[in-house]
């Protein structure tokens, strides 16, 4: 089932560009501004008649702030991103040279200084979220762009050819539901894939198996999600060809965002065990038997510790999710089901982003003791995978024998934990850094 897919044909050859000088001459021009050649590029100066461009980069749902994004005045009409998932180190994004840039603040705002008066176009970027617009800058004054301005697509080619979104594809769950957090976030793009046992959707969708044997179909897509459900296609792991389609799509740049059940999508593959050593005990990176981590205690209620200052601060944008454990910030993190998954330790360049006292059951040894809950790395400096033994508050028809079709079971509330989940959809959605 595709939501509002849409295919970005067309051409941003005849795009009226006003980033700065057209003809490729030094001169006047946009009022009076000298062009002086940077490296071949010809950029306005315009000394004494300097302006600012402010405002607020929000995700598409034109509330929720986004933190790290890069607004720019670019020195030529950006390019269509690829089809494709491919290696995109930070840097490698939007042109090799821009006139003005900045970046936004954990509170999504930026200010954009020494901007040279005129017809100008601006890019507001975060990876492959991309929002393209045209704005008249004043001479030695301040513009502030509306909310509708700075807002990020809710689909590719929303409103100019080159706007775009990352390709998603989720795969549903009985428990958990990130597409109910795009959903939320104003994202309007995005294929589901079947991957219930339980909360099957009345409305046919393709079965996640067919997903995982066709690689060309894996990598039209940058962002793969990867639902808490039952053992529904646990089976495929047995396929060599399907670990190898995973390892593929991570290597060529795709991205993984996973949580609680799903784990073995990572521990049952020999190159990502090594990365997060999950219960029970310490096994090195040699993967462990299908389902052996889900001993976690279930309905427990942890303060998890932010481990990440700028989250901790996007995270203080909302009230009442940010909390002080020991003086440390921290956000409430609930609905964690019987034998959750849990971590044990974590392997070299493990980004660790939440941690928590847990607990476990089934007469299990791990009592009120800290472990990771939230984790990202990098695949080779090209994919990235994010894991999560919490998830989403849970759908709305559980008690039910008559699931409901998307996007009807999500409700309306968002949790802390849900905040945190839409943070990092921005964070695996950017580009690729080295782990800190």
């Amino acid at each position: 089932m595709a939501l509002l897919v849409g295919v970005l044909a067309s051409s941003c050859a005849n795009e009226e560009f006003i980033g700065g000088n057209q003809d490729g001459q030094t001169g006047q021009e946009d009022g009076g501004s000298t062009y002086l050649d940077f490296g071949g590029v010809q950029r306005p100066v315009c000394p004494g008649r300097e302006s600012t461009i402010t405002g607020t980069v929000l995700a598409p749902n034109g509330k929720d702030p986004v933190p790290g994004a890069t607004v720019f005045v670019p020195s030529q009409v950006p390019e269509l991103f690829a089809p494709e998932v491919k290696c995109e180190a930070c840097g490698s994004l939007g042109t090799g040279y821009n006139f003005w840039t900045t970046t936004s603040k954990p509170n999504g705002t930026f200010v954009l200084s020494g901007v040279c008066p005129g017809p100008r176009s601006l890019v507001l970027q975060n990876g492959r979220f991309r929002r393209f617009i045209k704005v008249n800058v004043p001479e030695k004054g301040t513009l502030a762009l509306t909310a509708e301005q700075s807002r990020l697509p809710v689909r590719t080619a929303e409103v100019q050819p080159i706007d775009a979104i990352p390709r998603i594809a989720v795969v549903t769950g009985d428990y958990d539901k990130m597409e109910c957090v795009l959903h939320k976030m104003g994202v309007e793009q995005f294929d589901l894939f079947e991957g219930a046992t339980t909360l099957v959707s009345p409305n046919p969708l393709p079965p996640f198996s067919t997903l995982l044997a066709d690689l060309s179909a894996m990598k039209r897509y940058n962002i793969i999600f990867i639902n808490c459900t039952n053992n529904t296609f646990e089976d495929q792991l047995e396929n060599k060809a399907v670990r190898d389609n995973i390892i593929a799509y991570v290597r060529a740049g795709g991205r993984l965002y996973v949580t609680d059940w799903s784990y073995d999508w990572i521990e049952q593959i020999e190159e990502l065990a090594k990365f997060i050593d999950f219960e029970p005990g310490a096994s090195g990176d040699t993967p462990e038997g299908k389902n052996e981590g889900a001993i976690g205690e279930g309905g427990l209620k942890v303060d998890g510790l932010i481990k990440d200052t700028k989250l901790a601060e996007w995270l203080g944008n909302f009230p009442g999710v940010i909390q002080t454990t020991n003086g440390q910030p921290s956000a409430k993190i609930e609905h964690f089901l019987p034998q959750w998954v849990i971590m044990h330790q974590l392997g070299k360049d493990v980004k660790l982003w939440v941690e928590g006292k847990v607990s476990s059951g089934l007469g299990g040894t791990i009592n009120n003791a800290i472990r990771p809950l939230t984790v990202t790395f990098n695949f080779k400096n090209c994919g990235k995978i994010l894991f999560s033994s919490y998830h989403t508050e849970g759908r709305d028809d559980e008690s039910t024998i008559f699931p409901k079709a998307f996007p009807t079971y999500c409700g309306s509330s968002t949790s802390p934990q849900d905040r945190i989940l839409e943070y990092l959809i921005f964070d695996i959605a950017s580009c690729i850094k080295p782990i800190e």
